[in-house]
């Protein structure tokens, strides 16, 4: 059945395009108008194919028998009772039937869209191919912002946000079939994070400075830009009780970030540097970085700081040591090259002088590595009293990875020096040995 209905949807959905027909779907069935014979003939065969029921063709002096649709002129009308669903699924089969239900509240948890190829589950609502079996649970969660933003004569940001929110941000929604649901969306989280939406059509972020972009009731965002979106909203609704204050702080970030108002393509491209500013704000628990907090963040960097330009200098005392120790047992190998063979005590000593430079590069090594554990210790210690209020995203970026890069170039020069001294031990060895 799946192949003729896809067929049956690819027939009307051209025929809307091509303005031949307009399509009415109820829970019930669905109404094709304005046909002409042909294509309500054609469409006859197609619902039959497809396993649909009760198929009646009329025109404005009743119904039509089968055999004549064909010769029949203008305005003609098709309708035809669904093939059985399971109760409390809504079916979709034509692209302006999914406009429409999209354009009111949802009434069901589970809707079957022909044309999609998997599943896309939102916080609210499933929205997935035909016949697709398995059960979805919505998620709570808070679904409103109509309390934190202001409509100045605009229809605003609704109450249903839940089925614009995906579960998992980076959930692919390209397909088409899916377009409809992923204009309305952008545009319904766009909308939702002003501060005011004003009569033209702008919202408003108060900043300041003040910025002003224009959104319209459908947006077709890149699919990066969705992304980024679909991050930013599921951060600023994951509570409802934090809802104000995450939704003031974010404003605030969109219009310092943003240099002009503009499109919902620019709105969208600030997002991603206007939710990091807004966390960062939002975990120190104010609006404004209070002097105590800006004073432990500076203390954070110090020391970050102070312990890459330590581990540095190490790596200067290992290089200086390494290339010391090669270069006197280049000069004892030359030496002992020179000695005629029957000194007894050159060899010996060549050897001593050898063993205790190599020594001193591993004790050199040695301090690097017991600095390094030390200091993670340490820091370890600290992100649980001191800087609980960095996100893991943050203290990652401000911490983890600079220490991390400069205890990886640590490694690498101790690995080098330990070759090297190595190479030239061996070949001390065997030069004495000879």
């Amino acid at each position: 059945m799946a192949p003729s209905q896809s067929k049956l949807a690819e027939a009307l959905n051209t025929l809307i395009d091509e303005k031949k027909a307009t399509v009415t779907e109820t829970a019930a069935g669905i109404s094709v108008y304005q046909l002409e014979g042909p294509d309500a003939d054609g469409l006859y065969t197609l619902f039959e194919e497809a396993g649909w029921k009760k198929i009646i063709c009329r025109d404005k002096g009743g119904e039509i028998p089968r055999h004549l649709i064909a010769a029949n002129g203008k305005g003609l009308t098709i309708t035809a009772e669904r093939p059985a669903t399971p109760d409390g699924i809504e079916v979709i089969l034509t692209r302006s039937g999914f406009e429409a239900l999209l354009d009111k509240p949802p009434e069901s948890t589970i809707v079957w869209v022909e044309g999609l190829t998997a599943a896309i589950d939102t916080r609210a609502v499933r929205y997935c191919p035909w016949w697709h079996e398995g059960e979805f649970k919505p998620e709570g969660g808070a679904e409103s912002v109509a309390r934190v933003t202001r409509m100045l004569g605009r229809k605003g940001p609704g109450d249903h946000l839940g089925r614009w929110l995906l579960k998992a941000p980076a959930t692919p929604v390209h397909e088409k079939a899916l377009e409809p649901w992923r204009e309305r969306a952008a545009s319904r989280l766009l909308r939702a994070m002003a501060q005011e939406i004003e009569p033209d059509n702008k919202l408003l972020f108060k900043g300041p400075p003040p910025a002003r972009f224009i959104v319209e009731d459908e947006e077709d965002l890149a699919a990066d830009l969705f992304a980024t979106l679909q991050s930013v909203a599921t951060w600023l609704l994951e509570n409802d009780r934090e809802l104000e204050n995450r939704h003031g702080l974010l404003a605030a970030e969109i219009a310092r970030t943003a240099t002009r108002g503009g499109s919902a393509m620019d709105l969208a491209g600030t997002l991603r540097l206007a939710l990091e500013g807004a966390r960062i704000a939002y975990s120190f628990g104010v609006t404004q970085q209070n002097k105590d907090t800006l004073r432990a963040l500076g203390d954070l960097r110090k020391a970050v700081s102070e312990d890459t330009a330590k581990l540095s200098e190490i790596m200067r005392t290992l290089g200086t040591a390494v290339a010391g120790a090669v270069f006197a047992n280049i000069g004892l190998i030359i030496a002992r090259m020179n000695v005629p063979a029957g000194g007894k005590f050159v060899g010996p000593a060549a050897i001593l002088v050898g063993i205790v430079l190599a020594i001193y590069v591993l004790s050199v090594i040695g301090s690097g590595v017991h600095y390094i554990r030390v200091q993670g210790y340490l820091r370890n210690e600290w992100r649980n009293s001191l800087y609980r209020f960095l996100s893991d995203d943050d203290y990652k970026r401000l911490v983890e990875t600079p220490v991390g890069r400069a205890e990886t170039a640590f490694w690498c020069v101790a690995a080098a020096g330990i070759l090297m001294l190595v190479i030239s031990l061996v070949a001390l060895f065997r030069i004495v040995s000879a």
